[in-house]
């Protein structure tokens, strides 16, 4: 039986696949970041994890800051 982790996971890993190349991402990278929104989403429905929303944002800010820096090199 699949997790519901290993489905979600999956489908991430698959799209992640056809889509970040395009986007001149690296799909594993993709992958993180999307896994610790999902991480951090789940942990806010069990118990409320405080400015869930301004960490989720940081979070895709800082991806979105490392994606440039490496387009300099």
């Amino acid at each position: 039986m699949v997790s519901n982790f290993d489905r979600i996971f999956g489908e991430i890993k698959r799209e992640a696949n056809l889509i970040a190349p395009d986007h001149g991402l690296q799909p594993a990278s993709v992958v993180e970041v999307i896994m610790r929104i999902v991480d951090i989403e789940d942990r806010n429905r069990v118990k409320a994890v405080a400015r869930v929303h301004q960490k989720i944002k940081g979070m895709i800010q800082d991806a979105a800051v490392a994606k440039g820096s490496r387009e300099d090199v």
